[in-house]
């Protein structure tokens, strides 16, 4: 594009409020009226739908059944349920619980939850549910962090393998997560392959979310 086009271009949106232009360096940057368009269109995201609608085909390449949960008052919580082709029996539902530290979808909320709050919760789970937080949960977390999920054998429920990561806002803070769960022996054959779709899953749909957080392959 010829720098004089470019000009006038960057000179219309700049009157609209779309663009800003700094006195010193002379660069552009998104202006007041870009700003409020963004921040209106964040807050008209559901997290939650985005995620809902992600789940049969999560599922569908799988074969494992999906949850979809997120941080309640009573800890991390099922609020839907997407049953895979392979039967699984269970007595988890939607509405069921997760201990916050010891379990896949517990840590990965955490994970990605700020600070203090983090701390605060886990020592709530500690005294109210009498979790006791596995050793070196906070690397633990960290690790978590860098790749983007995490994996565990129910400690309640024997024989059941579950896996997890997080969908993630603006600010890159869990908002909920997606779980794949299943009997441990269909769990373990498919491990590599489930894992692969779930972080793609919840990368996409974190990204429509507003997130920019991408993750190592571990």
């Amino acid at each position: 594009m010829p720098n004089s086009l470019a000009h006038r271009y960057l000179a219309s949106l700049m009157a609209s409020g779309l663009a800003v232009q700094d006195e010193v360096t002379g660069h552009y940057d998104l202006g007041p009226t870009a700003v409020r368009i963004g921040a209106s269109a964040l807050a008209r995201i559901d997290h939650l739908r985005l995620a809902s609608e992600a789940m049969p085909q999560l599922v569908s390449s799988t074969g494992l059944p999906a949850l979809l949960c997120v941080l309640g008052d009573r800890g991390p919580t099922i609020v839907r349920w997407e049953r895979s082709f392979v039967p699984f029996i269970t007595t988890l539902s939607v509405g069921s619980t997760f201990q916050l530290t010891n379990s896949a979808t517990g840590r990965v909320l955490l994970a990605f939850t700020p600070d203090q709050v983090r701390d605060d919760l886990i020592e709530l789970a500690v005294s109210k549910n009498h979790e006791q937080p596995p050793v070196k949960l906070l690397e633990h977390l960290s690790k978590i962090r860098q790749v983007g999920y995490d994996e565990a054998e129910s400690v309640l429920i024997p024989g059941l393998s579950a896996m997890s990561a997080p969908i993630l806002d603006v600010q890159n803070e869990a908002v909920a997560c997606l779980t794949l769960i299943g009997a441990s022996p269909d769990v373990r054959r498919i491990k590599t392959k489930a894992i692969k779709a779930l972080v793609e899953a919840s990368v996409s749909i974190s990204r429509s979310c507003g997130s920019n957080l991408s993750f190592v392959s571990s």
